[in-house]
């Protein structure tokens, strides 16, 4: 019988050198994905505590930032309180323009009336009896004084609020007298407001007016005494060539013995016919919180026996 011949034995087929590259490739693979493990086993801590740094670092960024913004809230609202604030005085202010004009107007309404009634009762002072006979005339205003004095109190409750009233008073009269030669001003107790001026006229022109009003301001502290003012203004000026008027300006008047005090003055402004040489006239000025009963009393008596007459007004 004859025996069967084997076939040859292939060590490296195809078969074996697959199995052989996906082996060394398993292997490569392990290595690879070990020494990947390694590395990252090796870095995971320091990059854990780069991270919490971060962390903390970005929180405290945060705080600071909250802290900031805080700031900036109050800020805020701080300005915005300023801003209510000046929005409310604005509105405030506003409201009171109105107010303002208002009582503007009725001051000036008030000066205008006030005007007035000096005027007429300019005109009623310098009206003549009937033995008189005016100098002049001037709109209808008889302006016969060549000369006029004012003694005027100057105390505290005269020179108080309503001083600046009194001055225009002043004024409104001299503007009445434009012939006038000359005038002087005295305080009630008999100063001079002029003292270098004292028992002299001061010439009626018109920088002088100017001059004499703007002082009149600073004229203030006397006493409530008009006859001693009066009495000194007679004694001076009594025999003056020309017509001479006094205007006596007061608001209070306190002693009692008002007849004597009348006759006394009377008696000084006699002339040698025994008639008054110097009109002396009263101008009252009564106030809501004052009395000047006892003053209109006295002048209305003074000029009733001097040829003049008496005027209240009322501030």
């Amino acid at each position: 019988m004859k025996r069967r011949q084997r076939a040859p034995v292939e060590i490296f087929n195809i078969a074996f050198l697959d199995i052989i590259s996906c082996a060394f490739g398993a292997v490569v693979m392990l290595v690879l994905l070990a020494k990947n493990g390694d590395e990252e086993m090796q870095r995971g801590p320091g990059n854990l505590s780069t991270l919490i740094e971060q962390v903390l670092k970005a929180q405290q960024h945060v705080e600071t930032l909250k802290g900031a913004l805080f700031d900036k809230q109050n800020e805020l609202a701080a300005a915005k309180r300023e801003t209510a604030s000046v929005t409310a005085q604005q509105q405030n202010l506003e409201s009171s323009i109105p107010r303002a004009q208002q009582t503007l107007q009725q001051l000036t309404d008030k000066a205008a009336s006030l005007r007035q009634q000096i005027r007429s009762a300019t005109a009623m002072l310098n009206t003549p009896s009937s033995t008189d006979t005016p100098d002049d005339d001037v709109g209808g205003i008889p302006t016969d004084a060549e000369y006029v004095v004012f003694v005027i109190d100057n105390s505290g409750s005269m020179s108080g609020r309503g001083w600046g009233n009194v001055i225009s008073v002043v004024n409104d009269i001299l503007k009445n007298h434009p012939k006038m030669k000359g005038f002087q001003i005295m305080a009630a107790d008999g100063g001079y407001m002029f003292s270098s001026k004292a028992g002299q006229w001061l010439s009626d022109r018109a920088s002088m007016r100017q001059t004499a009003m703007s002082a009149m301001s600073g004229f203030k502290g006397g006493a409530s005494e008009p006859e001693k003012g009066i009495i000194r203004a007679v004694d001076t000026y009594k025999n003056t060539p020309g017509t001479v008027s006094l205007y006596v300006f007061g608001d209070d008047y306190r002693p009692a013995n008002l007849d004597n005090i009348v006759k006394a003055i009377t008696d000084k402004n006699r002339g040698a016919d025994g008639k008054p040489v110097i009109r002396i006239h009263g101008i009252g000025f009564s106030r809501s919180n004052g009395d000047a009963e006892r003053f209109a009393a006295f002048m209305q008596a003074v000029a009733k026996r001097n040829r003049g007459a008496f005027v209240g007004l009322v501030f």
